[in-house]
C-alpha cells in the first residue's frame, strides 16, 4: 500500500479532530463567562499541536512516506 495515500488523509483528519476539540473546549470554557483568558491556552495548545501534526505529515510525505 502506498503510504502517501494513508499519511495525507490521516494528517488532515487528525488536524480536523484537534481543531474540533479546540472549538468544543472553547465553548465549554466560555459558557457564561465571555473571558478570552479562559480559552487562550486551549487555542494556543491546539495551534501548536496542529503545526506539529501537519508539519510531521508533510515531512513524512516529503521523505517518501517512510
Amino acid at each position: 500500500m502506498n503510504r502517501r495515500r494513508v499519511i495525507i488523509p490521516l494528517t488532515i483528519i487528525v488536524n480536523a479532530c484537534l481543531w474540533g476539540f479546540a472549538m468544543i473546549m472553547s465553548s465549554y470554557a466560555l459558557r457564561g463567562t465571555g473571558a478570552y483568558e479562559e480559552i487562550q491556552n486551549i487555542l494556543a495548545g491546539c495551534t501548536i499541536a496542529s503545526i506539529i501534526v501537519v508539519g510531521g505529515g508533510v515531512s513524512a510525505v516529503g521523505r517518501g512516506g517512510r
